[in-house]
């Protein structure tokens, strides 16, 4: 009675090693590969032309980038002058689908090089969602619909990333 009991209690150590050597090797594998966000600052990353040096002083080239930044239909979210940091963003509708619309979300830095030069640097973010609009009717006998009872809006966003155009960072500066 004795070996039953000791063989009974082996087979269960067995049985529980074998459920953590399975859950061992589901960590290591699900571990192994890294983030795609670790490489954020890697040289490959970096945003192709969205940095300029501005033959002007500081409070010139501030002025300019709000002026620009109105002119072209952006709303100026934020515009801190001590940290030298501007926020915008600008909504446009897709001229190709107008189901779809585009917001670009943009972090304006300044930072003087000399008294004459400053240092004009953009992040740019951009938001692409589908708008669709859908009618509930109201079914004659269940199969023929006679006459819309309801409407229903859903927004789906499509795509979300970095701006890399370098046409776009050209026609900033």
């Amino acid at each position: 009675m004795k070996n039953v009991t000791t063989h009974q209690h082996v087979c269960r150590l067995l049985q529980g090693s074998r459920w953590a050597s399975l859950l061992f090797v589901l960590l290591v594998l699900g571990c192994s590969s890294p983030a795609d966000y670790e490489g954020a600052f890697s040289a490959s990353q970096q945003v192709k032309g969205n940095s300029e040096s501005i033959s002007a002083p500081m409070d010139k080239a501030w002025g300019a980038v709000l002026e620009v930044l109105s002119q072209q239909g952006f709303l100026i979210q934020q515009a801190d002058q001590k940290s030298r940091i501007i926020l915008a963003n600008r909504e446009m509708r897709s001229k190709d689908d107008t189901d779809l619309s585009h917001t670009i979300t943009a972090t304006i830095t300044l930072l003087p090089s000399t008294d004459q030069l400053t240092r004009v640097m953009i992040a740019a973010n951009q938001t692409t969602e589908l708008h669709k609009k859908s009618y509930t009717w109201w079914h004659l006998l269940w199969i023929v619909p006679i006459f819309p009872t309801g409407t229903e809006y859903t927004t789906v966003v499509v795509e979300r990333d970095t701006v890399r155009s370098p046409q776009f960072y050209t026609d900033f500066f």
